[in-house]
């Protein structure tokens, strides 16, 4: 049995489908159902509230058993249900949801109230595998494709889906050699004041160009990259490298340009994640106002508490923070005044539908209204024609970025981008 939960553990849940796998004519399904965000209680409330979490866990799933279900505990916050003499799909998919619905309410852990859901991938036997590694593996995938369509739901199994688990796992092995084989290189995309035209500063965007797989978007290599964990060194290297790099623009021009640095919420989490932001400063010798630390919407409602007080220790040293990709996630008002920002980004896909809806003019003038009676810089990304780049400029935003301007380059692009603007000196405005 498993001592933490004490539901029958990884041994005893093989033994038992093997014994019913060496009966002839039985149908069966598993349920492989993993919490969702469990790692970020870990890491914001300690061990021993993970612990209790995964005791109430497994006490919450006992509830919705039926007779002669098999609960158990692969590990961590993983469990599978084993259902044997399955007669109809439709007794397994409603199991499913009463899972789902079990876990929408909250968990005492301490003094907080936690909401925890989960994500269920389902396979069948003798459909989807003749074999226990089969069925179980099988599972594993349609659990990850749950994860993908936004958790908090169930996937049954689809052969389709192989392929793609495939592809992710490869990404994955290639992705753990390509810190040490310096596969990685910083792009910059620059950022343009409206009022006087000049480049005030960049956005670091990481690129990866496997020798094995070629050009990674990074649209498919961020999200394994913090699933599993890579995102902390990758995190950090691009840190390192984009201050290191600003400030060799800012010595070479004597102008204090910018930089921009997307932080995950998995690198946020970490305890010396301030340090690492420091040392990068510090080694570098950027000065703390020309580094901006970018941070989405999402990654507050993640760890509210633990997040905000390190943002605000950064800010107070005198770096800047930008609420990336504003618009498209939460945006209560009440919780936008409480964060240590400095920025507000505005999503692209506002500036898009700029030219035929007549909302989404109203919804920006609204937002750079907003962002300035708060203090704060509104920044216009993905700007791609001057017509755009004219109602921004109407609107009073502050800056823009996108291919109207440039592309994400190289660092020889930043210097010839920069080279024009040597000659403005003074007349620049930061």
């Amino acid at each position: 049995m498993d001592s933490l939960s004490s539901l029958p553990n990884r041994i005893l849940l093989l033994d038992t489908m093997e014994s019913y796998f060496h009966r002839p004519g039985g149908k069966a399904a598993l349920l492989f159902v993993d919490t969702d965000n469990f790692k970020y209680i870990n890491d914001t409330l300690g061990h021993k509230s993970g612990d209790i979490l995964i005791r109430q866990a497994s006490e919450r799933l006992q509830s919705v058993m039926r007779e002669g279900d098999m609960l158990s505990r692969l590990g961590g916050d993983e469990f599978v249900v084993f259902i044997k003499d399955v007669e109809d799909r439709a007794e397994v998919l409603n199991l499913a949801e009463s899972i789902l619905r079990s876990f929408r309410r909250s968990f005492l852990i301490g003094e907080s109230n936690l909401y925890i859901s989960v994500s269920i991938g389902i396979s069948f036997y003798p459909e989807d595998g003749e074999t226990t590694e089969e069925i179980l593996m099988n599972a594993d995938v349609a659990m990850y494709r749950a994860k993908e369509e936004g958790k908090n739901t169930f996937v049954v199994y689809d052969k389709s889906m192989h392929m793609l688990f495939n592809e992710r796992m490869n990404i994955e092995k290639h992705l753990r050699s390509a810190m040490n084989n310096n596969e990685f290189e910083l792009h910059y995309q620059p950022q343009v004041e409206i009022k006087t035209g000049l480049i005030t500063g960049f956005e670091a965007l990481i690129r990866w160009n496997s020798p094995v797989l070629g050009f990674v978007s990074p649209l498919s290599f961020i999200k394994i990259a913090e699933d599993s964990r890579l995102i902390i060194y990758i995190g950090e290297w691009v840190l390192r490298e984009a201050s290191a790099f600003m400030k060799s623009m800012n010595d070479r021009t004597g102008l204090p340009y910018k930089i921009s640095v997307n932080i995950s919420i998995i690198q946020l989490l970490q305890d010396d994640f301030v340090d690492i932001v420091l040392d990068s400063l510090e080694e570098s010798g950027l000065a703390p106002n020309c580094l901006e630390l970018e941070i989405t919407e999402s990654i507050f409602m993640e760890s509210f508490e633990n997040t905000v007080s390190k943002l605000e220790f950064l800010k107070s040293r005198g770096i800047r923070i930008a609420l990336d990709d504003f618009g498209t996630g939460y945006s209560s008002l009440s919780y936008l005044q409480q964060l240590p920002i400095s920025t507000l980004k505005m999503d692209k896909i506002f500036i898009d539908s700029l030219a035929d809806q007549v909302y989404s003019q109203s919804f920006v003038q609204t937002i750079i209204i907003l962002g300035h009676k708060m203090g704060l810089e509104v920044v216009a990304e993905g700007v791609e024609d001057a017509d755009q780049l004219a109602f921004l400029k109407e609107a009073d935003c502050d800056k823009v970025q996108g291919y109207l301007i440039s592309r994400p380059v190289p660092q020889r692009g930043v210097i010839e981008l920069l080279e024009p603007q040597r000659r403005h000196g003074p007349g620049y405005s930061q």
